[in-house]
Protein backbone atom coordinates (compact mmCIF):
# COMPACT_ATOMS: atom_id res chain seq x y z
CA UNK A 1 0.00 0.00 0.00
CA UNK A 2 1.35 3.10 -1.14
CA UNK A 3 1.48 6.51 0.91
CA UNK A 4 -0.86 8.11 -0.58
CA UNK A 5 -3.16 5.16 -0.03
CA UNK A 6 -2.66 5.12 2.87
CA UNK A 7 -2.95 8.74 4.25
CA UNK A 8 -6.49 8.43 2.18
CA UNK A 9 -7.78 5.34 4.57
CA UNK A 10 -6.33 7.47 7.67
CA UNK A 11 -8.30 10.65 6.89
CA UNK A 12 -11.52 8.93 5.35
CA UNK A 13 -13.87 6.13 6.32
CA UNK A 14 -12.63 4.02 3.09
CA UNK A 15 -11.60 1.00 3.43
CA UNK A 16 -10.62 -2.21 1.08
CA UNK A 17 -13.51 -4.92 0.93
CA UNK A 18 -11.92 -8.37 2.28
CA UNK A 19 -14.72 -10.28 2.53
CA UNK A 20 -14.91 -11.32 -1.08
CA UNK A 21 -14.20 -14.79 -3.17
CA UNK A 22 -13.60 -15.68 -6.42
CA UNK A 23 -15.82 -18.65 -7.58
CA UNK A 24 -14.47 -20.21 -10.54
CA UNK A 25 -15.52 -23.07 -12.88
CA UNK A 26 -13.76 -23.91 -16.36
CA UNK A 27 -12.95 -20.38 -17.57
CA UNK A 28 -16.06 -18.75 -15.76
CA UNK A 29 -14.71 -16.81 -12.98
CA UNK A 30 -17.43 -14.54 -10.75
CA UNK A 31 -16.76 -12.74 -7.29
CA UNK A 32 -18.91 -13.36 -4.14
CA UNK A 33 -19.37 -10.10 -1.55
CA UNK A 34 -20.42 -10.82 2.02
CA UNK A 35 -21.50 -7.42 2.81
CA UNK A 36 -22.51 -5.77 6.22
CA UNK A 37 -25.49 -4.24 5.76
CA UNK A 38 -24.83 -1.23 8.16
CA UNK A 39 -21.40 -0.50 8.64
CA UNK A 40 -18.62 2.52 10.27
CA UNK A 41 -16.61 2.07 7.24
CA UNK A 42 -17.42 2.50 3.51
CA UNK A 43 -15.75 0.34 0.34
CA UNK A 44 -16.47 2.30 -2.57
CA UNK A 45 -13.66 2.65 -4.21
CA UNK A 46 -13.25 -1.51 -3.93
CA UNK A 47 -16.70 -1.46 -4.85
CA UNK A 48 -16.55 0.62 -7.87
CA UNK A 49 -13.55 -1.30 -9.09
CA UNK A 50 -14.79 -4.59 -8.70
CA UNK A 51 -18.65 -4.00 -10.06
CA UNK A 52 -16.92 -2.01 -12.93
CA UNK A 53 -15.49 -5.22 -14.08
CA UNK A 54 -18.45 -7.58 -13.74
CA UNK A 55 -21.41 -7.94 -16.20
CA UNK A 56 -24.03 -8.77 -13.96
CA UNK A 57 -25.19 -7.75 -10.26
CA UNK A 58 -26.34 -9.84 -8.24
CA UNK A 59 -28.37 -7.82 -5.10
CA UNK A 60 -30.09 -9.74 -1.97
CA UNK A 61 -33.12 -8.16 -2.23
CA UNK A 62 -34.42 -4.82 -3.61
CA UNK A 63 -33.77 -1.54 -1.53
CA UNK A 64 -36.01 0.74 -3.58
CA UNK A 65 -38.41 2.92 -1.93
CA UNK A 66 -41.12 0.76 -2.53
CA UNK A 67 -39.55 -1.97 -0.71
CA UNK A 68 -38.56 -0.29 2.11
CA UNK A 69 -42.26 1.13 2.52
CA UNK A 70 -43.30 -2.39 2.41
CA UNK A 71 -40.39 -3.40 5.64
CA UNK A 72 -42.17 -0.46 7.05
CA UNK A 73 -45.98 -1.38 6.74
CA UNK A 74 -45.31 -4.77 7.51
CA UNK A 75 -42.79 -3.55 11.22
CA UNK A 76 -45.54 -1.42 11.80
CA UNK A 77 -48.46 -3.21 10.94
CA UNK A 78 -51.35 -3.63 13.25
CA UNK A 79 -52.48 -7.49 14.54
CA UNK A 80 -51.86 -9.85 16.89
CA UNK A 81 -48.29 -10.37 17.70
CA UNK A 82 -46.02 -10.44 20.73
CA UNK A 83 -44.58 -7.27 22.24
CA UNK A 84 -40.60 -6.95 22.82
CA UNK A 85 -41.12 -4.35 25.30
CA UNK A 86 -43.62 -6.78 27.58
CA UNK A 87 -40.12 -9.21 26.93
CA UNK A 88 -37.89 -7.30 28.75
CA UNK A 89 -36.80 -6.90 32.37
CA UNK A 90 -36.45 -3.60 34.27
CA UNK A 91 -32.80 -4.09 33.92
CA UNK A 92 -32.34 -4.39 29.90
CA UNK A 93 -34.71 -1.51 29.49
CA UNK A 94 -32.69 0.10 31.70
CA UNK A 95 -29.48 -0.83 29.69
CA UNK A 96 -31.28 0.48 26.33
CA UNK A 97 -32.37 3.30 27.71
CA UNK A 98 -29.20 4.40 28.71
CA UNK A 99 -27.35 3.51 25.03
CA UNK A 100 -29.51 5.05 22.51
CA UNK A 101 -28.88 8.76 21.74
CA UNK A 102 -30.31 11.02 18.76
CA UNK A 103 -28.61 9.83 16.02
CA UNK A 104 -28.14 11.85 11.64
CA UNK A 105 -29.91 10.33 9.36
CA UNK A 106 -26.89 8.87 7.26
CA UNK A 107 -27.47 11.00 3.43
CA UNK A 108 -27.16 7.09 1.77
CA UNK A 109 -30.27 5.88 3.84
CA UNK A 110 -33.78 5.83 2.58
CA UNK A 111 -35.60 8.86 4.54
CA UNK A 112 -38.59 6.66 5.07
CA UNK A 113 -36.77 3.75 6.29
CA UNK A 114 -34.84 5.56 8.45
CA UNK A 115 -37.58 7.89 9.57
CA UNK A 116 -39.14 4.72 11.72
CA UNK A 117 -35.88 2.93 12.63
CA UNK A 118 -34.20 6.33 14.02
CA UNK A 119 -36.92 7.68 15.63
CA UNK A 120 -35.86 9.97 18.27
CA UNK A 121 -35.50 9.68 22.04
CA UNK A 122 -38.30 12.40 23.63
CA UNK A 123 -40.59 9.14 24.09
CA UNK A 124 -40.54 6.57 26.23
CA UNK A 125 -39.33 3.52 25.25
CA UNK A 126 -42.76 1.98 25.41
CA UNK A 127 -44.43 4.44 23.16
CA UNK A 128 -41.13 3.80 20.52
CA UNK A 129 -42.02 -0.01 20.08
CA UNK A 130 -45.08 -0.76 21.86
CA UNK A 131 -46.79 -0.84 18.61
CA UNK A 132 -43.69 -2.40 16.53
CA UNK A 133 -43.39 -6.21 15.58
CA UNK A 134 -40.49 -7.52 18.07
CA UNK A 135 -37.98 -7.66 14.69
CA UNK A 136 -38.90 -4.06 13.97
CA UNK A 137 -38.83 -3.10 17.53
CA UNK A 138 -35.02 -4.50 17.89
CA UNK A 139 -34.08 -2.73 14.56
CA UNK A 140 -35.34 0.22 15.99
CA UNK A 141 -33.04 0.42 18.85
CA UNK A 142 -30.29 -1.38 17.18
CA UNK A 143 -29.81 1.43 14.83
CA UNK A 144 -30.35 4.11 17.32
CA UNK A 145 -27.21 2.66 18.92
CA UNK A 146 -25.10 1.87 15.98
CA UNK A 147 -25.37 5.46 14.34
CA UNK A 148 -24.81 6.71 17.56
CA UNK A 149 -20.88 5.50 16.53
CA UNK A 150 -20.84 5.80 13.07
CA UNK A 151 -22.70 2.81 11.26
CA UNK A 152 -24.42 4.78 8.97
CA UNK A 153 -23.20 3.20 5.81
CA UNK A 154 -24.95 0.88 3.70
CA UNK A 155 -22.96 -1.28 1.23
CA UNK A 156 -25.70 -3.02 -0.39
CA UNK A 157 -27.21 0.18 -1.35
CA UNK A 158 -24.22 1.73 -2.52
CA UNK A 159 -23.44 -1.14 -4.94
CA UNK A 160 -26.84 -0.88 -5.99
CA UNK A 161 -25.88 3.08 -6.85
CA UNK A 162 -22.89 2.30 -8.61
CA UNK A 163 -24.10 -0.63 -10.69
CA UNK A 164 -26.79 1.19 -11.89
CA UNK A 165 -24.63 4.33 -12.27
CA UNK A 166 -22.00 2.33 -14.44
CA UNK A 167 -25.08 0.82 -16.76
CA UNK A 168 -24.79 -2.56 -15.10
CA UNK A 169 -27.94 -5.64 -15.20
CA UNK A 170 -29.02 -5.76 -12.05
CA UNK A 171 -30.58 -8.46 -10.64
CA UNK A 172 -32.50 -9.46 -7.26
CA UNK A 173 -31.88 -12.83 -5.28
CA UNK A 174 -35.13 -12.31 -3.23
CA UNK A 175 -38.62 -10.29 -3.46
CA UNK A 176 -39.10 -8.18 -0.52
CA UNK A 177 -42.28 -10.01 0.45
CA UNK A 178 -39.97 -13.43 0.84
CA UNK A 179 -37.40 -11.26 3.12
CA UNK A 180 -40.16 -9.89 5.28
CA UNK A 181 -41.66 -13.68 5.73
CA UNK A 182 -38.09 -14.04 7.16
CA UNK A 183 -38.18 -11.75 9.67
CA UNK A 184 -41.71 -12.24 10.67
CA UNK A 185 -40.03 -15.93 11.93
CA UNK A 186 -37.50 -14.33 14.15
CA UNK A 187 -37.50 -15.90 17.89
CA UNK A 188 -38.51 -13.33 20.34
CA UNK A 189 -36.26 -15.19 22.67
CA UNK A 190 -33.07 -14.58 20.30
CA UNK A 191 -34.04 -10.95 20.54
CA UNK A 192 -34.06 -10.64 23.93
CA UNK A 193 -31.28 -12.73 24.84
CA UNK A 194 -29.46 -10.36 22.65
CA UNK A 195 -30.70 -7.33 24.14
CA UNK A 196 -30.42 -8.69 27.70
CA UNK A 197 -27.28 -10.44 27.85
CA UNK A 198 -24.57 -9.37 24.76
CA UNK A 199 -22.40 -6.83 25.59
CA UNK A 200 -23.32 -4.77 22.96
CA UNK A 201 -19.90 -2.62 22.53
CA UNK A 202 -17.92 -5.71 22.44
CA UNK A 203 -20.36 -7.24 19.86
CA UNK A 204 -19.55 -4.11 17.51
CA UNK A 205 -15.86 -4.30 18.19
CA UNK A 206 -15.36 -7.55 17.17
CA UNK A 207 -17.46 -7.57 14.68
CA UNK A 208 -15.79 -4.64 13.01
CA UNK A 209 -12.54 -6.32 13.70
CA UNK A 210 -13.55 -9.40 11.79
CA UNK A 211 -15.27 -7.97 8.47
CA UNK A 212 -12.19 -5.98 7.96
CA UNK A 213 -9.66 -8.50 8.14
CA UNK A 214 -11.68 -11.00 6.11
CA UNK A 215 -12.18 -13.66 8.72
CA UNK A 216 -15.03 -15.49 7.89
CA UNK A 217 -15.29 -17.65 10.77
CA UNK A 218 -14.32 -15.24 13.46
CA UNK A 219 -17.09 -13.25 12.54
CA UNK A 220 -19.49 -16.09 11.96
CA UNK A 221 -18.22 -17.36 15.56
CA UNK A 222 -18.97 -13.23 16.86
CA UNK A 223 -22.26 -13.17 14.84
CA UNK A 224 -23.99 -16.28 15.91
CA UNK A 225 -25.51 -14.50 18.99
CA UNK A 226 -27.46 -11.48 16.99
CA UNK A 227 -30.97 -11.70 16.71
CA UNK A 228 -30.91 -12.98 12.56
CA UNK A 229 -28.59 -15.76 12.84
CA UNK A 230 -31.42 -18.34 13.31
CA UNK A 231 -32.86 -21.27 11.14
CA UNK A 232 -35.47 -19.07 9.41
CA UNK A 233 -33.00 -16.35 8.36
CA UNK A 234 -29.68 -18.46 7.29
CA UNK A 235 -30.78 -21.89 7.32
CA UNK A 236 -33.59 -21.86 5.08
CA UNK A 237 -32.24 -18.91 3.09
CA UNK A 238 -28.68 -20.13 1.95
CA UNK A 239 -29.77 -22.35 -0.21
CA UNK A 240 -32.26 -20.51 -1.82
CA UNK A 241 -29.56 -17.27 -2.33
CA UNK A 242 -27.26 -20.07 -3.95
CA UNK A 243 -29.91 -21.52 -5.71
CA UNK A 244 -30.70 -18.17 -7.33
CA UNK A 245 -27.42 -17.15 -8.22
CA UNK A 246 -26.30 -20.57 -9.86
CA UNK A 247 -27.11 -19.73 -13.38
CA UNK A 248 -25.10 -16.08 -13.09
CA UNK A 249 -22.39 -17.89 -11.79
CA UNK A 250 -22.62 -20.89 -14.30
CA UNK A 251 -22.39 -17.80 -17.05
CA UNK A 252 -19.68 -16.38 -15.31
CA UNK A 253 -18.77 -12.35 -14.94
CA UNK A 254 -21.02 -11.90 -12.62
CA UNK A 255 -20.50 -10.51 -8.84
CA UNK A 256 -22.89 -11.42 -6.00
CA UNK A 257 -23.36 -9.36 -2.77
CA UNK A 258 -25.58 -11.15 -0.09
CA UNK A 259 -25.19 -10.27 3.95
CA UNK A 260 -21.78 -11.95 5.22
CA UNK A 261 -23.35 -14.59 7.36
CA UNK A 262 -24.66 -16.35 4.35
CA UNK A 263 -21.61 -16.77 2.72
CA UNK A 264 -19.88 -19.40 4.47
CA UNK A 265 -23.36 -21.91 3.47
CA UNK A 266 -23.27 -20.90 0.03
CA UNK A 267 -19.40 -20.92 -0.25
CA UNK A 268 -20.02 -25.07 1.02
CA UNK A 269 -22.67 -25.32 -1.49
CA UNK A 270 -20.45 -24.24 -4.34
CA UNK A 271 -17.72 -25.82 -3.47
CA UNK A 272 -20.12 -29.46 -3.30
CA UNK A 273 -20.31 -28.52 -7.08
CA UNK A 274 -16.75 -28.46 -7.99
CA UNK A 275 -16.41 -24.40 -7.90
CA UNK A 276 -13.38 -23.49 -6.86
CA UNK A 277 -13.69 -20.65 -4.08
CA UNK A 278 -10.80 -18.61 -3.22
CA UNK A 279 -10.20 -15.34 -1.53
CA UNK A 280 -10.19 -12.19 -3.75
CA UNK A 281 -8.74 -9.38 -1.71
CA UNK A 282 -5.76 -9.47 -4.50
CA UNK A 283 -8.05 -8.42 -6.72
Amino acid sequence: MNVLTRLHRLFTKEREIRMIWEVEKGDRTSFLVGTSHFFPYRFTDSLRRHIGSAHTVLLEGPLDERAMRAVVESGTGKGSHPSLYDALDAPTIEKIGAALAEPTAPASASRLYWDILGGGPQDSLRSEIGGLKPWMAFYHIWTHYRTRDGWVYTMDLDAANIAREMGKEVRFLERIEEQIEALNRIPLERIVGFLKNVDWYRYRRDFVRHYLAGDLERLMATASVFPTFCEPIIDRRDPVLHDRMGPFLEKGNAIAFVGITHCRGIISRLRAQRYAVKAATGH
